[in-house]
């Protein structure tokens, strides 16, 4: 599935989707690309998993500072 499609899959902005799968710190898959395309695809299944565990740790908005210390 291309960024696009990806983006829109999860509700985010292009910009963003390009970033994390640019960025090698992800550890984003390498893209593949359909004959006469230069769009890279990512597998679908793979980006629901990796998106469900980048989302489960966010914390955004919360204060994390703030917690007692164990």
């Amino acid at each position: 599935m291309t960024i696009p499609k990806l983006a829109e899959r999860v509700g985010r902005s292009r910009t963003l989707i390009h970033r994390l799968a640019t960025n090698p710190k992800e550890g984003w898959p390498a893209p593949t690309f359909r004959p006469g395309s230069s769009r890279p695809e990512y597998p679908v299944k793979w980006f629901d998993e990796y998106w469900a565990k980048r989302q489960a740790g966010m914390t955004q908005g919360r204060r994390t500072d703030l917690k007692p210390k164990e």
